[in-house]
C-alpha cells in the first residue's frame, strides 16, 4: 500500500506544478507580445555620394554641389535598379565606391533613441540608377 501512495503523491505533485506553471507561462507570453516594438522607416529620396569603401553615403537633395547629410549604409539591405534585394553583408552596395559619382537613391531610415548608439539608421537602400558596384 505504501507503493500506491508514493505513485499517487507523484501524480499530485505533477498536477500542482502543471497548474502553477500554466498561468506563469501564459503571463510571460502575454508580456513578451505586449512589449514587442515595430517601426515603419521614413522613406527619403535624393542623390547619394558614396565613400571610397562603399560603407557610407552623403545624401543630397539634388544633383548639385550643396552639402548633404551623411548616413552609414554598411549592413543595410539594398536593391539595385533591377529591384533584386541583397543582404547587407560585405561588399559595396549599388551606390558603389566612386566618390565622384552621385547616384539617385531612396533610403528607409529609422530613428533610434538608445544611448550611446542612438540616431538615424539606414535599414534599406534602393538605387534608382546603377552605380559602380562590382567594379
Amino acid at each position: 500500500m505504501d507503493t500506491c501512495r508514493v505513485r499517487s503523491g507523484g501524480r499530485w505533485r505533477f498536477v500542482v506544478v502543471a497548474l502553477t506553471m500554466g498561468p506563469v507561462v501564459t503571463a510571460l507570453g502575454g508580456w513578451q507580445l505586449s512589449n514587442r516594438h515595430s517601426v515603419t522607416p521614413d522613406v527619403i529620396e535624393g542623390w547619394a555620394v558614396p565613400n571610397a569603401e562603399g560603407t557610407a553615403v552623403s545624401l543630397h537633395d539634388s544633383n548639385d554641389d550643396r552639402p548633404g547629410n551623411s548616413y552609414v549604409i554598411a549592413g543595410a539591405r539594398w536593391a539595385g535598379p533591377d529591384n533584386s534585394w541583397h543582404d547587407g553583408g560585405g561588399g559595396p552596395t549599388c551606390a558603389g565606391t566612386d566618390t565622384n559619382t552621385r547616384i539617385h537613391v531612396q533610403m528607409g531610415i529609422v530613428d533610434v533613441d538608445a544611448a550611446p548608439i542612438g540616431g538615424p539608421y539606414v535599414v534599406w537602400l534602393r538605387c534608382l540608377v546603377q552605380g559602380d558596384a562590382g567594379k
